[in-house]
């Protein structure tokens, strides 16, 4: 028989997560700094707060709370980005970020001085140039100890980095035996929300009302009428030509490399959070659709949202495509959570679209991104001829898809790769968590040459001091057929 003086505790739920705990206040502080991006939580977080009984401050000040321990753990990782954008970023990646939102709003006028130039540009988006600028020097020394500039290539010196690279793993299908070991990840790999049961609904319904596409009826050529599908907000296409020559501009690059001109830069919304992983794998498929790769015909001609896409890669685990990813973040549908490279694989290859993996770890004396550099610049040399190589070509442009690359609590998918004056190689990126400049938006269709190219290019580029913080990296190329 319970003794009528003691209270019967009753165990509280978080309304936003899977959280549980029988301490009102203590959920209410949970609410308040794992939720507060949600605008009804000050309105359905009142019914939490309730007297303590003292039996429950005993138990506050006598034992420790593993609830408390976690939220300490993320409060440790984990803060809201003050400039507003709504991501949840690393606290040791809080200036980097801070840094290229700086960058990302920069407008044509605060380069300096213009020089006007028309551009035209073919059916693909490349642009015809009849001259091309000296190259100079670079004002940073960014010193590699590991990687050379040999002509204008990029190598490890004397070494050979593929018998240094962790094995790539063909994971196209796992079986349920190959399972066994997999452990739940926790919110290091899968960021703040690793264990939320579904996100809250606003936020449902900003990824669904910024995903619809508005048709357009614009007056043709022969004068009738034709109908148009203008892009998402969060889309700009027609990136790359305005890089290139950007690029060709910027007397410090000494060779530069760039993918198709057909892929879209595809940016979160305000408030979005950390989907970096879906922007980036909708990136590749508007690679796909726009240049009519094989498995184009899977997506209609529309990129699919994300809410689509997590449907998709639970799809493809249900196929058995890298099917121990279910068990390491517990489903996502409908979640926060973040996803990484193997999601993406298993998304392309349960639709028969062939991609291959790759990782790159430090180890034995050598730099992950030595290394990332090196498998990027081989990559782009692959898509270019013989005779290009060996000419003094500034740029070089190919029809090769874009790279996903990923990193800790990242992802950018990669368009591009330069080498500057000073012997330092450069990842040319489209980074989903920043927002197609001012400046890159008045210069498309109608480059604009801006005194300082190298200003508007900073929040395009991932150099080694972005990629020197990480030990590991991961990559994802689709096929070239």
């Amino acid at each position: 028989m319970s003794d009528p003086d003691t209270k019967e505790q009753v165990l509280l739920s978080c309304p936003f997560c899977e959280f549980e705990e029988y301490d009102s206040e203590f959920l209410s502080q949970h609410v308040a700094y794992c939720h507060p991006e949600d605008p009804d939580v000050a309105s359905q977080s009142t019914y939490t707060h309730q007297s303590l009984t003292a039996a429950e401050e005993d138990r506050r000040a006598t034992q420790a709370d593993e609830s408390l321990t976690v939220l300490d753990n993320m409060e440790d990782l984990y803060t809201p980005c003050p400039h507003g954008c709504g991501e949840t970023v690393a606290k040791a990646e809080l200036q980097l970020h801070l840094d290229l939102h700086v960058a990302e709003s920069i407008a044509l006028n605060e380069t300096g001085g213009l020089h006007l130039q028309s551009v035209d540009s073919d059916d693909d988006g490349r642009i015809d140039r009849s001259s091309e600028d000296k190259n100079g020097n670079d004002d940073e020394d960014l010193h590699q100890d590991d990687l050379v500039v040999h002509g204008k290539d990029i190598v490890l010196k004397g070494k050979d980095t593929d018998n240094h690279r962790r094995k790539k793993k063909d994971v196209s299908k796992s079986s349920q035996h190959g399972n066994k070991g997999t452990r739940r990840l926790g919110r290091k790999e899968l960021g703040p929300y690793a264990h939320e049961k579904r996100m809250p609904s606003w936020l449902q319904k900003l990824l669904l009302s910024g995903h619809i596409e508005n048709t357009q009826t614009k007056i043709g050529p022969n004068g009738s009428l034709i109908k148009e599908k203008d892009l998402s907000e969060n889309e700009t296409s027609r990136v790359i030509p305005t890089l290139i020559e950007l690029c060709r501009h910027d007397t410090s690059i000494q060779r530069a490399f760039f993918c198709s001109p057909r892929v879209r830069h595809i940016f979160k919304f305000m408030r979005e959070g950390g989907f970096c992983g879906y922007r980036n794998i909708q990136m590749l498929i508007s690679h796909i659709i726009d240049a009519r790769r094989p498995g184009y015909e899977h997506f209609s001609g529309r990129i699919p949202s994300i809410l689509e896409l997590q449907d998709m890669i639970e799809q493809a685990w249900d196929m058995g495509f890298n099917s121990s990813g279910r068990i390491e973040t517990g489903g996502i549908k409908g979640t926060r959570k973040y996803i990484g490279t193997p999601e993406a694989q298993a998304l392309f290859q349960s639709l028969g679209i062939k991609c291959i993996p790759g990782a790159f770890a430090s180890t034995g004396g050598f730099r992950a991104y030595d290394m990332l550099l090196q498998d990027v610049a081989n990559y782009f040399r692959s898509g270019c001829p013989a005779s290009l190589l060996d000419s003094d070509e500034k740029i070089l442009e190919t029809d090769l898809p874009p790279v996903y690359l990923q990193h800790q609590g990242h992802s950018l998918t990669i368009v591009g790769f330069e080498i500057n004056s000073a012997g330092s190689a450069d990842l040319l990126v489209f980074d989903p968590m920043f927002r197609t400049s001012p400046a890159i938006q008045r210069l498309i269709g109608k480059f604009v040459r801006p005194s300082d190219p190298s200003r508007i290019l900073k929040a395009w580029r991932r150099g080694p001091p972005y990629l020197q913080k990480y030990k590991e990296f991961e990559v994802l190329k689709l096929v070239p057929e």
